[in-house]
């Protein structure tokens, strides 16, 4: 038990606190060692120790230490070491003030680090004072005992708390002054290389203003000698303008009040008797005395220095076309969305995307990408009015600033929308790159913002999202984010989620549709994918089959389709009748027919089910071919070899080409259903039909109509020699059960009216 506490050390802690106070900065480091020590030897410690947190690299060392006679010194063992290895201890003394741990073999299972780390040291118990500085812990006053246990009345947590105060500001005081050496180290340093003036400027609470450190350059500029303006700053200021003297001194206040950077403009006398302007940039800090002190220069804006300008470019602009970068697009989007504060004015963040740029890069090389690149930032900066910014994230992607829109939504909406046409317009002239012509096109995403504080990611996300509908909606266009749109992407989202969840739980299932011949006779069906989610009822494959390619998880629901229709067509066999002959058709992404193992994984899955090849049919969309023709023949190939047919599926609506399908091992091609729907109104569509059912018999290929609904479709595709059909006019997708009733009663001559 640690001694009673005595009135007595009221008076130490003041005591205490006028000691630190008064000492100077060299000598504050003795102060706080003997404080430590008269602390320990009156616990009757150990070890007493003051650890200090590293804010920048986040670790904690050891800075001052008193051990007993025979204690081994921790110091040189704890020293940078990361503080997230002791996170209980650190969550502990953010609540507790004073955390007491009377016996370390006591400590909780989420102590475990700590508990390690203190039997190391041979501690038994010990006591740890938090210091903090502005609501966080930046250091520990620690005392250690080693062969007892240790406890403390609260009069003596009460003092010791009072004495952590009083040495944390202490500290405090010490990691601002070692920062204050570091920073003026630093100025002298570099001030001789800097083309400015680099100063120092401290104002103290009773209004007097010095200069405690300022570059000799101030010689060369205002003829002043910087010794004598360390002691007074007057003489400098003087020579401020007077019609510029009272907006400088308002900056100065501003900053002061509110604790933030200025920045101020402001023409003063030159020792060759000339008056030029001066920019002065400065950051401010309050010292631990209340004075006030800023800091980074002023320079003769009138004739900069290359050096300064080419640092400045580094900072905010593109190199490669010299617009603001994302660094400097967020200051400006700061002052934009102050200015629509300020005004009630709207303004507006638009961000373009360059379609199809990856197209000039692989076929005409990256310099010519470059050139284009650059050729489009003057472009957007002829077009755009002179207080609007043109700034570029990287790549293709560019990002307007526009302000000064009316306060009315729907009239702003329409005048950006008329600057975002004249961009759009610019954009689609012609470019000369390199000795040759490109035309290209933009798709443009815009969002409004009015008196509000989104911050440049916020903004950019909607302006992102308002783009990608661009994208979608066919490219070369103008589109607005709304707050439809946002709801759009959190119902895909949740959409997404639930699909996982339906994949996990074997909420899909597999409906079949009835293929016939010209008689209605069932030759076949298709296997198509149907999702009933308990909280949405029955979701469109339209829906979920492209969310689920997007987000990958048509692989694995791709090989759950597979593996059930081939234990479907397994089951059927053993049947027999009509529904062991039908040859079963089954969708495959082109992502999946792409996998390297999909060939093997078929192969498997025939063994696996004991489904026959020959009752299956693999059915692929032309996107699927939109790659290296000699490796997708090469699978084709190899899936006929093992007795599985291929049905080309939506022929006609994507990358339709004979040279194709002279080329690939096809066994069908399927007449797209929007041909089919108008094939009695539409002369075109009746004629694209016709053309498909000729070319198919020229290349020795069936073709089956998709989509047909009405007896009329129907004959009018038999007259056109069709014999294969599919649609609602023989039957709806259904699930497995009712469609082997469905195709057994067929069997049994009990054939449907509408067949």
């Amino acid at each position: 038990m640690a001694k009673a506490v005595t009135s007595g050390h009221r008076d130490f802690v003041y005591r205490l606190s006028l000691n630190l106070a008064r000492s100077k900065i060299d000598e504050l480091d003795g102060c706080i060692h003997g404080v430590i020590a008269e602390l320990g030897d009156w616990l009757g410690s150990d070890r007493a120790y003051l650890i200090n947190f590293e804010e920048a690299t986040q670790t904690i060392s050891i800075s001052h230490e008193i051990c007993r006679d025979g204690v081994t010194p921790q110091r040189d063992a704890i020293q940078n070491v990361p503080k997230d290895r002791y996170p209980w201890l650190m969550e502990q003394l953010q609540i507790l003030p004073v955390l007491v741990i009377p016996e370390v073999e006591q400590l909780p299972p989420d102590a475990k680090e700590e508990k390690l780390e203190f039997l190391r040291e041979s501690i038994r118990s010990l006591v740890l004072v938090g210091l903090k500085l502005e609501g966080q812990v930046s250091g520990i006053l620690g005392f250690d005992f080693l062969d007892h246990s240790c406890a403390l009345d609260p009069g003596t947590e009460d003092f010791l708390l009072q004495v952590g105060e009083v040495l944390g500001a202490s500290v405090h005081r010490q990691i601002l002054a070692s920062r204050n050496v570091r920073f003026e180290n630093s100025l002298y340093r570099y001030s001789d290389q800097f083309p400015g003036v680099i100063f120092q400027f401290r104002m103290y609470p009773d209004g007097q203003i010095t200069f405690p450190f300022i570059s000799e350059k101030v010689k060369e500029l205002f003829g002043l000698p910087a010794d004598a303006l360390s002691l007074d700053a007057k003489p400098l200021l003087d020579l401020i303008d007077p019609e510029d003297k009272k907006s400088f001194d308002e900056d100065v206040d501003e900053s002061r009040r509110q604790m933030t950077p200025f920045e101020t403009n402001f023409r003063a006398r030159k020792q060759d008797g000339t008056t030029a302007w001066m920019e002065a940039r400065s950051v401010p800090a309050r010292l631990a005395d209340d004075s006030m002190i800023w800091h980074g220069y002023f320079y003769d804006v009138s004739d900069r220095k290359q050096s300064e300008s080419e640092i400045e470019k580094l900072a905010f602009y593109d190199a490669l076309t010299g617009l603001p970068n994302r660094r400097l697009l967020r200051d400006r989007l700061a002052q934009a969305l102050t200015g629509s504060t300020r005004d009630h004015s709207h303004g507006a963040l638009v961000f373009i995307d360059l379609d199809h740029f990856k197209n000039i890069n692989d076929s005409a090389g990256h310099m010519t990408g470059d050139e284009l690149l650059i050729q489009v930032g003057k472009r957007l900066k002829q077009t755009v009015r002179e207080w609007d910014t043109v700034a570029r994230l990287g790549g293709d992607e560019f990002v307007l600033i526009l302000k000064g829109f009316p306060a009315d939504a729907a009239s702003a909406a329409a005048r950006v929308e008329k600057v975002c046409e004249k961009v759009r317009e610019a954009l689609n002239e012609p470019y000369e790159l390199n000795g040759f012509e490109y035309t290209g096109t933009p798709s443009i995403g815009v969002t409004l913002f009015f008196d509000h504080d989104d911050s440049l990611e916020e903004l950019l996300g909607q302006a992102d999202m308002a783009m990608f509908r661009a994208k979608e909606d066919g490219r070369n266009c103008i589109r607005f984010y709304d707050a439809m749109m946002q709801k759009k992407v959190s119902e895909r989202l949740a959409m997404e989620s639930d699909l996982r969840l339906a994949i996990r739980k074997n909420q899909l299932a597999v409906h079949y549709q009835v293929l016939v011949d010209e008689k209605g006779k069932p030759i076949g069906a298709e296997a198509l994918l149907r999702w009933h989610c308990p909280g949405r009822g029955m979701v469109s494959p339209a829906e979920f089959i492209p969310l689920a390619e997007e987000t990958g998880l048509i692989e694995s629901v791709g090989y759950w389709v597979l593996e059930e229709v081939m234990s479907t067509i397994a089951s059927w066999k053993k049947r027999g009748g009509v529904l062991a002959r039908l040859q079963v058709s089954v969708n495959v992404s082109a992502r999946q027919f792409h996998l390297p193992s999909f060939c093997s994984t078929v192969m498997a899955l025939l063994r696996k089910t004991g489904a026959s090849p020959r009752n299956l049919k693999v059915e692929i969309t032309e996107s699927a071919l939109a790659y290296d023709l000699d490796l997708v023949e090469e699978t084709l190939r190899t899936l006929r070899s093992m007795g599985i047919r291929i049905s080309l599926d939506d022929f006609g609506t994507g990358y339709s080409s004979l040279g194709y399908l002279k080329r690939l091992s096809l066994d069908e091609l399927k007449i797209d259903q929007g041909f089919v729907r108008d094939i009695l109104d539409d002369p075109n569509d009746a004629a694209i039909a016709e053309t498909i059912l000729a070319l198919a018999s020229a290349l020795r290929l069936s073709a089956v109509a998709e989509g047909v609904e009405t007896k009329g479709q129907l004959e009018r595709l038999v007259n056109m020699g069709c014999t294969r059909f599919q649609g609602y006019y023989f039957s709806r997708p259904v699930p497995v059960r009712e469609f082997e009733g469905l195709i057994e009663k067929t069997g049994a001559g009990q054939r449907r009216r509408a067949w």
